[in-house]
């Protein structure tokens, strides 16, 4: 078992899912386990005005009803953010703006851009005093950022680096404030959720090189879903980082010794995440929820704060925040943040997916099906609510090659039960059923002893069956190592 997941979620149910789509899933799995009804869209739908935010929308955008109500989402966030609330929460300068008007400690800065003159920036940046911090204005996970820049010529390479290596034309330059980075969850007047980030790092073992040292880590951020693909990249950014400290990739760190490839934490380059939920100070907690509070239709967010002896300074509002960061640590405890959503959403369903954790549906099966432009939208079939209660029955006798699997799909699903079928190599068949009707799984062992017409059953053996289960019913074909070829 991968200790990445948390028991509400296993490898099997996010194989193939990655990035934002893990975010939108999380969300649209709780509420679908809630029986709640889940349909996903290719395009955005021409039922919402909702705001949609990135390049690709599909299989992000999603909708969960009730028979009373109905709720669109794009990733985390739903129709209860408001998009005014996306669009002030796109240009971190207009959000500082708001946090400044609410009186939320926020670090002092000024926007510029790349037709400005460089020597009246230099300038202004001056005059704010070092450290600072350099960042685009309407950027995200964490590109083209530079973190404590101590001395002018420092600024000067980090804004020619900025200005060459990224499409950005607006900055903005801020003091940079020494603490622990810590993204905060908050929904409604609740912190949910608070998540420390650490600049890339490696830790010397006396062996390896700095280099060989980010592939083991790799290796390591490889398992856990959120960071799979976010690894530690040996690029400019950190051969740089590692010059201000008079290292270089080939250089063998004494055992424990720590090594930061990075100035800033962001995941996205590298940075480690640990939970600090059960950390946070209640003025750490009040400061990021008054945050989300200061911009106007904002009712559930991601603030990123820095945390001192002084208190907390908020660095900038993620109004489409990644849920996947605290689901997913790297170290301590999973939160669930989806569950949170949906009660924010759906009040009514609270509670209601606490024995569902085994049922799943398809969501990569999904997503193909929508980026091949075959289908516009797709309607997820309904979950069994409740206790899902399971068998595994593995079936001997004459089998196999008498439609055996094709009529134990269709006995399941008259009977409403979910779960697949398979042939053994050894000439047996297995059926795994699962639903919330104890009497209708006990009962298939008499449907699987009966068989169809032509087969011969000789024993049916039972089973326990604690793991996942797909919606639905299919019917698997045994892998089959390919032959080797004869020379």
């Amino acid at each position: 078992m991968n200790e990445a997941y948390p028991y509400w979620l296993s490898e099997q149910m996010l194989s193939g899912v990655r990035r934002f789509n893990i975010d939108a899933y999380l969300v649209a799995l709780e509420g679908w386990r809630r029986g709640l009804s889940l349909k996903f869209y290719g395009e955005p739908s021409e039922e919402t005005d909702l705001q949609l935010i990135g390049y690709d929308p599909i299989g992000k955008t999603f909708s969960l009803s009730s028979e009373n109500k109905m709720h669109f989402f794009n990733r985390s966030r739903g129709d209860k953010v408001a998009n005014e609330a996306v669009e002030i929460g796109s240009s971190k300068m207009e959000t500082k703006n708001y946090l400044n008007q609410a009186g939320i400690p926020a670090p002092e800065g000024f926007e510029f851009t790349t037709e400005d003159g460089l020597e009246e920036v230099i300038h202004s940046a001056l005059e704010l005093g070092f450290p600072l911090v350099l960042k685009p204005t309407f950027g995200s996970l964490g590109k083209g950022v530079i973190a404590n820049i101590q001395t002018e010529d420092a600024l000067r390479d980090s804004i020619s680096y900025v200005t060459s290596e990224f499409d950005y034309t607006d900055f903005i330059i801020e003091r940079f404030i020494e603490g622990e980075d810590v993204r905060v969850y908050v929904v409604e007047d609740q912190v949910v959720g608070a998540t420390k980030r650490i600049p890339a790092n490696v830790t010397g073992d006396g062996i390896n090189t700095i280099e060989e040292l980010i592939h083991l880590k790799n290796e390591k951020r490889k398992l856990n879903p959120q960071t799979a693909t976010r690894l530690i990249k040996a690029d400019q950014g950190i051969t740089n980082h590692l010059a201000l400290q008079n290292l270089q990739l080939d250089h063998v760190p004494e055992k424990d010794e720590v090594i930061y490839l990075q100035g800033q934490s962001n995941i996205s380059a590298g940075g480690d995440s640990i939970d600090a939920t059960n950390e946070l100070s209640g003025d750490a907690e009040n400061t990021a929820i008054k945050a989300v509070r200061a911009i106007p239709g904002l009712s559930h967010a991601g603030p990123d704060i820095i945390v001192n002896e002084d208190g907390a300074v908020v660095i900038e509002i993620n109004i489409t925040a990644g849920i996947s960061l605290h689901t997913f640590p790297l170290y301590g405890e999973q939160q669930n943040i989806a569950e949170k959503i949906i009660d924010h959403y759906f009040p009514e369903t609270k509670g209601a997916a606490s024995k569902s954790n085994q049922i799943y549906f398809d969501y990569k099966t999904i997503l193909e099906l929508l980026r091949s432009k075959s289908i516009k939208q797709m309607e997820v079939a309904d979950a069994p609510v409740g206790e899902l209660y399971a068998k595994r029955y593995v079936i001997s006798g004459k089998v196999q090659g008498v439609g055996f699997r094709r009529w134990a799909r269709k006995q399941a699903i008259a009977k409403g039960l979910h779960g697949y079928t398979r042939n053994l190599k050894n000439g047996k068949v297995v059926i795994v059923v699962a639903g919330v009707d104890e009497e209708a799984v006990d009962g298939f062992k008499d449907i699987c002893r009966e068989g169809p017409q032509k087969a011969e059953v000789e024993d049916v053996q039972v089973y326990s069956w604690d793991k996942q289960v797909k919606v639905g019913f299919e019917i698997r074909n045994e892998k089959r190592k390919p032959k080797k070829k004869r020379n």
